[in-house]
């Protein structure tokens, strides 16, 4: 089976990438210059403890998403462990907050290797997983968000987008992306049917909540609606991924996924407390990112390092059990005395 040619990265896609983001966080400030006291005090304002939850509830939301990725590659031939599914996926997601958008790419398909599995067939997995989180998120986003009256004049257009996203997720459409993908590595992907994609979409359901609730505690104070905000929160979260998807230069999609954020959040919080919100959530999820990536780095580094161990270790013993040249003696054959 052939290796699959990766993707090449651009130079001007990096450079491009970094000039968004400087320009973005240029705009934010200017914006929001009048506001900075304002969302100092809102810091101030959320504990400390609602700030651990949320991250917890970030971190369940991304094991969620590893298992997504899992039975992506499931559905593709390549059945793996939940442990070996995370010790691939999450060193290599922190690619994603580098300049260009194939770091975790090129990542997932190197460390799949050391597991046997192609890395054509992970590079489709990626690619699948990715459709299936686009997906989710418009179903998730517009049905929530348009549920909100004051909502659908700025959301509204996410409801036009839900026959679009059903017909995305088609298994027609997966399997030709699939073909072409393939056509460059040489891996024979198999035809996937919607009993395929379920799986993978089903696991979505409790990221998109846990990300959701995250929002929910962090925005609770400001507010005193229950059910809207929780409702508002999720579906902004699934909108903002899907934009920040869609705006590629955007490293993690940073500045585009708290655009929409504050927007979605702003009727219900005002803007300094929206801002603050997206704010402490777009550092909940790097630092989320930043601690599984660790957490299943070193796992990944302490078994590979162990494997080398025993693989030294039994060439050493082989070495030691041939016989010398020149000598009749079988191996492991032990000399009489005199």
């Amino acid at each position: 089976m052939n290796s699959p040619a990766p993707p090449r990265p651009s130079r001007r896609a990096d450079l491009l990438a970094l000039g968004f983001v400087v320009v973005a966080v240029g705009i934010a400030g200017w914006a929001l210059r009048d506001d900075l006291p304002d969302v100092v005090d809102a810091i101030g304002r959320i504990a400390w403890w609602r700030m651990v939850l949320a991250l917890a509830c970030v971190v369940a939301g991304l094991l969620a998403t590893a298992e997504v990725w899992k039975h992506c590659l499931v559905a593709l031939g390549s059945p793996v462990s939940s442990g070996a599914a995370r010790r691939i996926f999450f060193p290599a997601q922190v690619g994603k907050y580098l300049p260009g958008s194939i770091w975790p790419f090129l990542a997932q398909m190197r460390f799949a290797r050391e597991h046997g599995v192609p890395g054509g067939l992970a590079l489709l997995a990626g690619s699948v997983f990715l459709v299936v989180h686009a997906v989710t998120s418009v179903l998730v986003g517009a049905l929530l968000l348009i549920s909100q009256p004051d909502l659908v004049d700025r959301f509204g257009w996410a409801g036009a987008l839900i026959p679009l996203a059903l017909v995305v997720l088609h298994p027609k459409l997966i399997n030709l992306l699939a073909r072409r993908l393939a056509g460059r590595s040489g891996v024979e992907p198999p035809v996937l049917r919607w009993k395929h994609l379920a799986l993978p979409a089903a696991w979505m359901a409790p990221a998109w909540l846990a990300y959701g609730a995250a929002g929910y505690l962090l925005a609770d104070p400001f507010t005193d609606s229950v059910l809207q905000l929780a409702v508002v929160c999720t579906g902004a979260f699934a909108l903002g991924w899907l934009v920040g998807m869609v705006v590629f230069i955007a490293p993690a999609g940073v500045g585009a996924r708290e655009a929409v954020l504050i927007l979605a959040l702003t009727p219900l919080l005002g803007v300094a407390a929206a801002t603050t919100v997206s704010l402490i959530l777009r550092v909940g999820h790097t630092l989320a990112d930043i601690l599984l990536a660790l957490r299943y780095g070193l796992v990944r580094a302490r078994r590979n390092q162990r494997a080398a161990a025993e693989a030294g270790g039994e060439s050493t013993e082989e070495s030691t059990n041939e016989p010398t040249a020149g000598s009749d003696e079988a191996p492991g054959t032990v000399r009489a005395e005199s």
